[in-house]
């Protein structure tokens, strides 16, 4: 755990990681196994000297990078660096930006993978660990009779226990919280087959819009502190668009007023279709110890997420909830210093918080 503090606490800048010469990453893609299924790549970590002493599966949140973010990379980095074995799937529908059902059969796929992989320690079961919306397939993954058994452990980091709670904080944020407004295009890409009947059969214009507006503004944190920069960028956008359209993609991207009327109308309509990704009942069924972990100053998905789990989750196999200053939804945060009861509390939070994700990655 100490290798982990080393890389992962206050005192390393986020800018540097293991290097090469500690780290060994190779990449695997996985065949389809049934009709449906596509390619699937995976990076796989290890250190560079030494065998692994567990594994651990990563599954990355909404992202287009997928385990190529560089936050995503010196995190597995950082992991591999200190002993383990990650095995990080590049999730074909979370690439998309856009969920599915078929998730739960690709992060299967990626843990059967893993237990397959000669270099995995056969006599220790991987962890899984999950970033933001991968706490579903986690959730999937732990709580099921088929794979639940074929792991240690579960860590889930930022993940969400409520879907219409989250939407409605990518879109508008709360009072005194920090809040990523560039999240809000991934919600409405989500509620696209449910914005109204009056509009055109075929989305993809805004669809391909609302991807371009990511593309531009994700990663760039300057713009949660420039709001008219960002404007300015919808607007960019917006323009090249078709009338029809040109409306729509900037109520989305709360430029213009109308945001949570679009949101209300479309979720009425998507919201029994979109059921499946209520996490409620495989929160409840989870089987193997969980370790919930969540950022105080999360500004994609709130830290009473964590309490939600902490509610919801059996009591038998619940084994710590972690909320911390020191990291955000993204990465590490600025330590929030303020007094020496606040310095003890926030180191103690973040040794818990690596302490389970030791645990989850040593099997």
């Amino acid at each position: 755990m100490l290798r982990l503090a080393r890389w992962l606490g206050p005192w390393t800048p986020a800018t540097q990681a293991p290097t090469d010469d500690e780290v060994i990453r190779e990449e695997r893609v996985l065949a389809p196994s049934r009709e449906g299924e596509r390619p699937m790549r995976v990076w796989a970590y290890r250190p560079a000297k030494g065998a692994p002493h567990g594994s651990l599966l990563l599954l990355h949140g909404l992202h287009y990078l997928g385990p190529s973010d560089p936050r995503m990379d010196r995190f597995s980095r950082i992991l591999a660096a200190s002993g383990a074995l990650v095995w990080a799937p590049f999730i074909p529908d979370f690439e998309r930006l856009v969920l599915a059902p078929t998730v739960f059969r690709d992060c299967e796929r990626a843990l059967d993978a893993l237990l397959a992989y000669d270099r995995r320690p056969p006599d220790r079961a991987p962890g899984v660990m999950s970033i933001s919306f991968g706490s579903l397939p986690a959730l999937h993954l732990a709580s099921n009779r088929e794979h639940s058994f074929k792991l240690s452990s579960l860590v889930l980091f930022g993940g969400y226990a409520d879907l219409g709670d989250t939407m409605r904080f990518a879109l508008e944020g709360e009072p005194g919280r920090l809040h990523d407004p560039y999240n809000r295009p991934v919600v409405f890409m989500n509620l696209v087959d449910h914005l109204g009947e009056a509009l055109p059969q075929d989305r993809s214009p805004l669809m391909e819009a609302w991807r371009a507006y990511i593309d531009r503004t994700w990663g760039r944190p300057q713009l949660k502190s420039d709001p008219a920069a960002g404007e300015a960028i919808a607007r960019e956008f917006a323009d090249k668009l078709d009338p029809v359209w040109r409306s729509v993609f900037l109520r989305t991207a709360g430029v213009e007023p109308g945001m949570m009327d679009v949101f209300e109308t479309a979720w009425a309509r998507g919201r029994d279709r979109l059921a499946w990704l209520d996490p409620t009942e495989k929160m409840r069924s989870v089987r193997v110890p969980t370790y919930v972990l969540h950022g105080a100053d999360d500004d994609v998905i709130p830290h009473r997420h964590a309490r939600m789990f902490e509610r919801q989750l059996p009591r038998e196999h619940l084994r710590g909830v972690h909320v911390t200053g020191l990291y955000g939804h993204t990465g590490a945060a600025a330590p929030p210093w303020k007094s020496a009861r606040q310095i003890v509390g926030e180191v103690a939070t973040m040794i818990g918080a690596l302490r389970a994700i030791d645990r989850a990655s040593r099997g």
